[in-house]
């Protein structure tokens, strides 16, 4: 008798850990005054299937709030992102990855500012262990960017910085972890393809895994595009390809073509009324037309402007070089591989094109001056 009742004891606690499984126990702030949770989720899947947003399926749970605990039943459709919501309007909210399985503790010191843990699983429990260092980070970076100051490039670069060191940092230490599929999301394009191509198979097991799948697909094109890109400016700069020639009408209506001016060292400088990069850059280009006189002709082409904004603003600027009106002709763009304005091109008086600079960049007229001397 005494065997049965403890085989129908052990029994008992078998059953009880195993009810335990698929929930998640929320302990909320001492201040959360509200009768009701509402906890979203998306399953993995659904969110690595989806072709469109459209096919996102967002399930919410409102879940009864005792004593300042909510508990939630774990999607048993499949291993799921959670969000639960903040009462109050905040940049980020609590967020959890589980699998139906599961069984997981979530303590919300604070909705605003953010303070939370989640344990119970591998991938959680690294997480939180991951978090505790990278969120005081960027934690500090949103404070440094808000701030009312200007604040300089060097002092962000350097809060990124750290931020990604940490994450490095935790990937070297545990690469067997579940969470490092998560972990690099938030890295460069290099160092996430770096550490994805070299994921040991045990952090690849991860049910996270197919973010860093779908965000892999995105680094490749991104890196294709930059590699092309790069094999463009190289044979840009080999100074082998004949800038494609044009024909557009100047502030007197006359054509002129850029063949008219082979035998020339010429700048052309794609710009526009709206855009303010270009206007700030006209003292230096006005810098560069007194310095080099006749030894270089400088061509203003006008895009995406109407004609009348135009030639109000080649006046307001007192822009004295040639000035041409290209307006919405795409077609120009694409010869001349243009990605952002403003663009300036250098072109040799044989008619190679030798350089072209999108942005305004002050080492354009550092490489100008080594090509004219």
């Amino acid at each position: 008798m005494k065997k049965l009742f403890l085989f129908a004891t052990a029994a008992m606690i078998m059953a009880s850990c195993s009810s335990d499984k698929g929930k998640v126990t929320i302990q909320l702030p001492k201040d959360f005054n509200e009768k009701t949770l509402v906890v979203s989720h998306v399953t993995i899947d659904n969110a690595y299937n989806a072709k469109q947003a459209e096919e996102i399926k967002v399930i919410y749970d409102t879940l009864e709030v005792n004593n300042g605990i909510a508990t939630l039943t774990l999607d048993p459709a499949g291993a799921a992102r959670y969000n639960i919501e903040s009462p109050v309007v905040t940049l980020t909210q609590p967020e959890f990855y589980a699998s139906p399985e599961d069984n997981l503790e979530v303590t919300i010191e604070n909705f605003d500012p953010l303070a939370y843990q989640v344990r119970g699983s591998e991938l959680m429990d690294d997480l939180t262990r991951m978090r505790a260092v990278t969120d005081p980070i960027k934690q500090e970076y949103f404070t440094l960017v808000s701030r009312n100051e200007i604040v300089t490039e060097a002092e962000a670069k350097a809060s990124i910085d750290r931020y990604d060191n940490a994450i490095k940092k935790f990937v070297a230490d545990n690469p067997k972890s579940q969470a490092v599929p998560l972990a690099i999301l938030e890295l460069s394009s290099d160092d996430f393809k770096q550490i994805y191509d070299n994921m040991t198979p045990e952090a690849k097991k991860s049910i996270v895994m197919p973010y860093a799948m779908q965000y892999n697909s995105e680094v490749e094109k991104v890196l294709k595009e930059r590699d092309a890109e790069q094999a463009r400016k190289d044979e840009i700069a080999s100074g082998t390809i004949t800038a494609p020639d044009f024909t557009l009408p100047d502030l007197n209506g006359k054509k002129v073509s850029l063949s008219d001016f082979k035998g020339k060292w010429v700048v052309l400088d794609f710009w526009g009324s709206w855009c303010g990069w270009c206007i700030k850059g006209f003292p230096a280009l006005k810098d560069a037309y007194k310095q080099y006189g006749d030894k270089i002709t400088i061509i203003g082409i006008d895009c995406n402007d109407m004609d009348s904004d135009w030639r109000a603003a080649v006046k307001k600027y007192e822009l004295p070089w040639l000035q041409l009106y290209n307006g919405n002709n795409t077609d120009l763009y694409s010869s001349y591989n243009i990605e952002g304005f403003p663009t300036k091109a250098i072109i040799n008086p044989e008619g190679k094109l030798v350089d072209l600079t999108t942005g305004e960049d002050p080492s354009f007229f550092t490489r100008l001056a080594d090509f004219v001397k």
